[in-house]
């Protein structure tokens, strides 16, 4: 086996599984690992990207506020809350 390359992003020690968004990590949009290596690794089976407390990913993790006619920010990708970024 190759030397581990890869880091869980949101299991296993020092991960907590909630976002710096303040949501769990299976409120995120889910992609599916490709890569063998990685989910050998980490045991992880997905890449958790924008949060969906605004619904599905399309709006890219925002939502529209009418009365502003602004967009409010939520997450835009998975940051685990123990992390240092």
């Amino acid at each position: 086996m190759a030397d581990k390359v890869y880091t869980a992003r949101y299991s296993g020690p020092n991960r907590s599984g909630i976002c710096r968004c303040g949501c769990k990590w299976e409120k995120h949009h889910r992609m599916l690992v490709a890569r063998q290596e990685y989910l050998d690794q980490t045991h992880e089976g997905y890449i958790l990207g924008e949060c969906e407390a605004y619904g599905s990913n399309e709006l890219g993790g925002r939502k529209y506020n009418k009365k502003t006619k602004e967009w409010e920010y939520h997450c835009f990708g998975y940051i685990d809350s123990l992390d240092n970024i």
